[in-house]
């Protein structure tokens, strides 16, 4: 996992779950019913309209899908039945909303600075505010790409200057994680659910007995997919065609056995649950790698631009084979020794970073290997300048954008020398918690299917495919090869 902020607490196993006790690879399942039969086009939602899905107080009771119309107001308006979740029209109207305004400016400033004639303000703003701090909030500007539409929170963008032929080259770098809250689960002696995959989570308060796993793709892992996958095309397209651009696909792998260990020191995991686990994990990669570098490489290619390096970033794979053997052997290295490891590889950026006091730990690895990619974007790992870095993630991964700036500065580089860009879209479908305030899709992932307002069922797999126009591989998702 990477940088969401997992709640504490646990639910029951959901159904469809099954225990890696007694296996560790996917299920020999049968192909899954209708996976190449898209919506009609009647059930698909207008590309204005807005897609939010409600989770009930009740488990076991289905999530339901609400679409809300575009707004004709230009004045904030909460979004019916939600908290914190508001939506205007779009902007040129003179007593605009100032942060909805800057958001839009971001939006021109990217597309005057790419100099792309074919990509403007789309027609409203979505704007989401902290669960937490009621003072902060988050907007997402409505942007129209050549046969995209989008809704887009920028960051680097309010003080551009020159264009993107102004770089030598462009470095795009994006990813996702694994699983989803309720995805992967790990259950104790007791029956009950333990939550480890959070950076601040605190160890087990009973013995692990198993962890359960769905063999579907999670639908966050799915949207993510094909949503960031949509953006890296758009941009590749505006970007000048003439300007080198490469896409590094920086997905969790070892990050993820890290947050078992302290767990299995703690006598709380024994070793063939640790080792089942490193292999689910193991396969979860894979699966999700391939899914979103053939879906790249597919956008890539439409967008015309067939030249574009697709790299896959190596994370913490140096430890892998260390870890392993520590949780075989009982031995597991010191915090000093894994991050002496990852400055043996020869990577100029760990040692650098090591100087400045980051990581200060273990827990710290895995988030400072996805700012190692991001300082690699910007040419800091081989000293080149001229490197234009951009970031198309999810926007809970903001916050590494914006240390990776401050690394930047610390390390004396102007943040227009040449820019450092964030891209980060809002996702297809808005997810509540039973209470009403927003979360992502991975602390909030409904499952493959909701209720329509109608109470139909609606298989949101394939609304997603829908939406992009893409034909679904059932065998991908399902994890059969």
């Amino acid at each position: 996992m990477r940088t969401h902020d997992t709640p504490a607490g646990g639910e029951a196993p959901r159904a469809g779950c099954r225990f890696l006790a007694d296996a560790d690879e996917p299920l020999d399942t049968d192909q899954l019913s209708g996976a190449d039969t898209p919506l009609d086009a009647g059930q698909l939602p207008d590309s204005d309209e807005l897609l939010v899905i409600k989770q009930t107080e009740h488990p076991g009771e289905p999530a339901v899908l609400h679409r809300y119309d575009a707004p004709a107001d230009h004045r904030p308006h909460p979004v019916p039945g939600t908290k914190g979740l508001w939506r205007t029209a779009a902007d040129g109207v003179p007593d605009q909303d100032k942060a909805v305004r800057r958001a839009f400016q971001r939006v021109r400033a990217l597309a005057g600075y790419f100099g792309a004639s074919e990509f403007g303000a789309g027609p409203d703003a979505l704007i989401v505010q902290s669960r937490r701090d009621r003072a902060h909030k988050a907007v997402f500007a409505g942007a129209e790409f050549r046969g995209s539409r989008h809704r887009l929170h920028i960051k680097g963008a309010r003080k551009l200057t020159g264009t993107a032929r102004d770089a030598e080259r462009a470095e795009l770098v994006s990813g996702v994680c694994l699983f989803s809250h309720r995805n992967l689960r790990f259950v104790d002696e007791h029956g009950h659910c333990a939550e480890l995959l959070r950076a601040d989570a605190a160890p087990p308060a009973a013995r692990l007995r198993s962890v359960t796993v769905e063999d579907e793709l999670s639908l966050y892992e799915y949207e993510t997919v094909l949503r960031q996958s949509r953006v890296i095309g758009d941009v590749a397209a505006m970007l000048p065609s003439s300007l080198p651009l490469a896409v590094t696909v920086d997905v969790p792998r070892v990050q993820y056995y890290l947050y078992l260990l302290d767990a299995y020191q703690g006598g709380l995991v024994t070793a063939e649950l640790a080792q089942r686990y490193f292999r689910l994990v193991d396969s979860r990669y894979t699966r999700v790698l391939d899914l979103f570098r053939h879906h790249i490489r597919r956008a890539l290619d439409t967008a015309g631009r067939t030249d574009v390096t697709v790299r896959t970033a190596p994370g913490l794979d140096p430890l892998a084979e260390c870890l392993a053997e520590a949780v075989a052997t009982g031995d597991v290295p010191h915090d000093d020794d894994l991050l002496a490891m990852m400055i043996a590889t020869g990577d100029p950026l760990w040692k650098e970073l090591r100087e400045l006091d980051v990581p200060r730990d273990r827990h710290c690895l895995g988030y400072t290997s996805y700012l190692v990619e991001l300082l690699r974007a910007v040419g800091l790992s081989d000293d080149r300048k001229g490197a234009l870095g951009i970031n198309v993630d999810g926007f809970g991964e903001a916050l590494l954008f914006d240390q990776a700036r401050q690394v930047r500065r610390r390390l004396g580089i102007p943040d227009d020398d040449p820019p450092f860009l964030g891209v980060y879209a809002a996702e297809t479908v808005q997810t509540l918690r039973p209470d009403g305030h927003v979360a992502s899709l991975y602390l909030t992932d409904p499952g493959r299917y909701a209720l329509g307002e109608d109470g139909a069922p609606v298989d949101l797999f394939r609304l997603i495919d829908g939406l992009y126009a893409q034909p679904s591989d059932a065998r991908l998702l399902s994890g059969l090869t």
